[in-house]
């Protein structure tokens, strides 16, 4: 899942964690493909973290934070706990069902 910003902060100010759903302007998919033919020959010369890097793409269409909140969920409490400064008051995620039906040539 991609996330697209609808605005940013100023210059070395950090955002807060419970400020941050109020920059995000909505959500696409997103792919991070990877080229599994590739891989081990990349391996070697790039080390590991680049093995994967492939390409990305993200989907055509935006859906809104308001779109999704039917399907909002509350999430288990975190354990263990996370520091003060990372705790989110809306401890919340998107229940979120992804169908794909293909259809090949005969």
């Amino acid at each position: 899942m991609g996330t697209v910003i609808s605005h940013g902060n100023q210059l070395g100010s950090p955002i807060k964690v419970n400020d941050a759903k109020d920059h995000i302007f909505g959500y696409c998919m997103l792919n991070d493909w990877s080229a599994r033919d590739l891989q081990k020959w990349e391996y070697v010369p790039l080390g590991p973290f680049l093995a994967k890097n492939f390409a990305s793409t993200i989907s055509p269409w935006i859906v809104t934070p308001e779109a999704l909140e039917p399907f909002k969920t509350s999430l288990p409490a975190q354990e263990p706990g996370l520091l003060p400064y990372l705790q989110d008051k809306d401890l919340s995620s998107y229940d979120l069902s992804l169908e794909v039906h293909l259809k090949t040539p005969q």
